[in-house]
């Protein structure tokens, strides 16, 4: 019995001694109960609580921090000024402790609570388990005045770094605020690893509460690296009760530190600068970590930078002639993938051809993109140069970002077949959505104008403003492409004005064709001018290439010449109704009249003449010849306006050169030559009206 007794009696002993190493160890795990726990009654209903203890490394060795929780669930007042802590190791080297806002921190009202947070540098090669940490009473009824209430050891290879997937609350202001790591994203470019990673945070009170300006660090084996906020407005961001902030962090780390034990540090700096701060532990969190590269390559990507993350995916590549070489067009989209609004990054494209040509390239962005909302997407064309002759295999888009004047490789995307040219049918119309170039474009009419040398042949084009502002539509520059797959120089007008939204500028596309080339068949190859600054607007500019290209297939030419109504040129329509001409000895006169309509959804056009001659086609005499111009602006014209029109004309005639019958030919004229819209055979008569319909 007696040996019982003492076998339950040693078993008691261990219980009740485990029991309060327990209650004296803290608790490190990923729940939201604090790390430390241990209380310690200042009364029957008061007590006092190690609720946090921290190290960090500091220019001075070391940062120890410890908060306390007071809870006063008396009826009177606790006077703090009764309090304190004192920090020594256990060989015993004493550190003083300083009381963080010490000023706000005299009493504990009943049945409240309030934290204290204590701090002292620390040797390099303290450890928290080296540390005892008493907190205690004055006391001038005990030797040395002071009288311990409470001591708190740590044990071997403690840690209160939070484990990874698990949260801490930490406290802002007196208030609770729960935080843990979200996301994270190393990824390896060159020689560093470009660090990307978030944290959480919830305000679980019922009042908005402003964050910090905290400190962020990665501690590693090799030391601290300090990281940055992405966007600085979360420096002193407002938590609002029960919502969920996301905080974006990012930074550079030589690839020579192991990835292993990672952890983010997140500090509050104590102190005015002039008179030196202290950087204060808040939290230490688990980071796991796993590389990824830009080493794989395939048609889309994601990488993240200082800002945030983004996808790109090479859409699409082309080739469009231009002068003796081929330019190359990547196509690349960009994606955000964050849930807040990030900046289009700045990515610079070389290109590289069957593994080992490497062609650098322009990149051109749309115009007024800036920045990407959510989930949004925009294009950026990467433009290189490539002898046309020269036919690849592989084609590679490097991508690449500017880090503090280093060159970063971000992603790799490829694609190595060339996508075919959109094309569009006649009577058809393209229209364009991608910023700043909202327009839809469509042929409208194929003139062939007859030179003494040469002919010119054109096409009309219709380019509409879809844009809700005025603006000047992009200069476009191409080629004619014939059957058999040759290439001509288009060349190309369009006005100087800006145009109205929904309203349209008449661009003329020509090109002189050799007279052994026929023009049946014939199709537009027609994009968007660029030189080095980007597209161009302007009528003038001087094209490098273009981009965004489209073929367009070409309608028949009208030859039809008897219709003397419905005769279009420029945003003018003319239905002539009146012609006649007769001869008094040495004087010509002629009457013509007819009705001008005009279309005002043009804002922009080159032409507004129309040429008229009276002809005697067998010996090609002509003895009139008169410009008429809707606008007035040609030397010696008649100026037709909208509405009816009629002109009585005297022409002296130094020679007889009369004849039975002529020929009254109406032309519209283009850069010296001449494309004729009607003819109709007349006779000398002071009464017949020629266009009455009856003749």
């Amino acid at each position: 019995m007696r040996t019982n007794f003492k076998r339950l009696s040693v078993f008691i002993s261990l219980l009740v001694a485990l029991t309060v190493l327990l209650t004296a160890i803290p608790i490190s795990g990923a729940a939201a109960v604090t790390a430390v726990n241990k209380r310690v009654y200042l009364s029957g209903t008061s007590y006092v609580e190690l609720t946090d203890a921290n190290l960090m490394p500091s220019s001075k060795g070391g940062t120890a921090s410890f908060t306390f929780t007071i809870y006063n669930g008396d009826s009177t007042t606790i006077n703090l000024v009764d309090y304190w802590a004192r920090l020594k190791t256990k060989s015993g080297t004493s550190y003083t402790l300083t009381l963080l806002d010490k000023e706000s921190k005299k009493k504990v009202s009943p049945k409240s609570s309030t934290t204290l947070t204590y701090y002292s540098e620390v040797a390099a090669s303290v450890t928290l388990d080296k540390l005892l940490l008493n907190f205690i009473k004055f006391d001038f009824s005990v030797a040395g005045y002071e009288k311990t209430i409470g001591q708190f050891t740590f044990p071997t290879n403690y840690s209160n770094v939070v484990k990874a997937g698990g949260f801490k609350s930490i406290k802002i202001n007196n208030t609770a605020v729960n935080t843990r790591v979200d996301k994270v994203s190393v990824t390896k470019v060159n020689d560093i690893y470009n660090i990307n990673i978030s944290y959480i945070a919830r305000n679980t009170s019922k009042l908005g509460v402003t964050l910090p300006e905290y400190a962020y660090y990665m501690k590693t084996s090799k030391g601290l690296f300090q990281l940055k906020l992405k966007n600085t407005t979360d420096q002193n961001k407002l938590l609002e009760p029960t919502v969920l902030n996301t905080i974006s962090l990012t930074g550079l780390i030589p690839n020579t530190v192991p990835t292993t034990g990672w952890q983010l540090i997140i500090t509050q700096k104590i102190g005015a600068a002039e008179s030196g701060q202290v950087e204060l532990p808040v939290a230490a969190f688990e980071v796991p970590v796993k590389i990824s590269t830009t080493t794989t390559s395939s048609t889309k990507q994601t990488f993240t930078d200082d800002n945030g993350q983004y996808e790109v995916e090479l859409q699409s590549v082309q080739r469009f002639p231009w002068n003796n070489d081929d330019n190359v067009i990547a196509k690349l989209v960009i994606t955000n993938k964050e849930k807040v609004y990030l900046p289009l990054p700045s990515l610079a494209g070389t290109m590289v051809v069957d593994d080992n040509i490497t062609i650098e390239s322009q990149a051109i962005k749309n115009t007024g993109d800036i920045g990407l909302a959510p989930g949004a997407s925009t294009t950026v064309t990467y433009i290189g140069k490539l002898p046309y002759e020269y036919q690849w295999k592989k084609f590679l888009l490097k991508l690449n970002q500017t880090v503090k004047e280093e060159k970063l490789l971000v992603a790799e995307v490829t694609k190595s077949v060339i996508t075919p040219i959109y094309s569009v049918v006649s009577g058809n119309a393209y229209t364009q959505i991608s910023n700043g170039s909202q327009m839809t474009v469509k042929v409208t009419d194929v003139r062939t104008y007859k030179g003494n040398t040469s002919d010119i042949y054109a096409v009309y084009m219709d380019v509409s403003n879809n844009q809700t502002r005025s603006n000047l539509l992009p200069l476009f520059a191409g080629y004619f492409k014939t059957v058999s797959g040759n290439y001509y120089d288009a060349k190309i007008v369009k006005s100087s004005n800006a145009i109205s939204p929904a309203n349209k500028d008449q661009y003329i596309v020509y090109t002189e064709l050799p007279a052994n080339v026929s023009s049946e068949g014939l199709q537009l190859l027609l994009g968007e001018a660029f030189d080095e600054n980007g597209l161009i607007k302007v009528s003038n500019g001087t094209p490098k290439g273009y981009i965004r290209a489209v073929l367009f297939g070409l309608p028949e030419e009208k030859l039809d010449t008897n219709s003397y109504v419905d005769l279009q040129v420029g945003p003018y329509q003319l239905d002539l109704n009146y012609f006649n001409v007769f001869a008094y000895e040495d004087l010509l006169a002629l009457n013509v009249g007819g009705v001008v309509t005009r279309d005002y959804s043009y804002n922009g056009f080159s032409q507004s003449k129309l040429l008229f001659e009276l002809e005697y086609e067998p010996t090609n005499d002509v003895i009139w010849s008169q410009v008429l111009d809707m606008e007035g602006k040609s030397e010696g014209s008649i100026q037709w306006k909208v509405g009816e029109n009629y002109n009585a004309i005297n022409k002296p005639m130094t020679t007889n050169r009369y004849w039975s019958s002529y020929s009254l030919n109406v032309y519209e004229t283009f850069n010296g030559s001449k494309k004729k819209l009607f003819t109709k055979q007349v006779q000398m008569s002071s009464t017949i009206n020629w266009l009455d319909g009856n003749h």
